[in-house]
């Protein structure tokens, strides 16, 4: 059976392994794949489509993708995918070192927390590799 995790904390419902799924329950269920270590991101880019861009945390799986114009969007459940088609101030971060506002898609992430799973979004890899180097 499947059981996942929202964004709310709370669990979706299992589906019994005798039990059909239906086209819409599916739809609804989080992008079936063996989820990613956080350890193995450190310090690395991460994958959009494994990052909750609503709660800015690295998620370990793929994420509903949000199309929002000719770009997507990843959220982890059905309340972030409204947030993130309703509202661009979840679809945008600040860069760390610059202060410049980046959209998350066009973004280099990166995980900031092995422990909590968050991510940090900057403008290009050289702004990221100049926050990390800064005396």
């Amino acid at each position: 059976s499947y059981l996942g995790f929202s964004c709310q904390g709370s669990q979706q419902p299992a589906a019994a392994d005798n039990q059909e799924i239906t086209a819409r329950d599916e739809a609804k269920l989080p992008h079936d794949t063996p989820p990613v270590s956080a350890s193995t991101h450190m310090n690395i880019q991460v994958d959009n489509e494994l990052v909750c861009m609503v709660n800015d945390v690295f998620m370990g799986r793929k994420q509903f993708p949000v199309p929002v114009g000719d770009k997507i969007y990843y959220g982890c459940c059905e309340n972030c995918v409204d947030k993130l088609k309703n509202s661009d101030q979840y679809r945008f971060a600040i860069d760390p070192l610059t202060k410049e506002k980046v959209d998350k898609v066009d973004a280099f992430i990166v995980l900031k927390s092995k422990e909590t799973g968050a991510v940090l979004y900057f403008k290009s890899k050289e702004n990221y590799e100049k926050f990390m180097n800064r005396s």
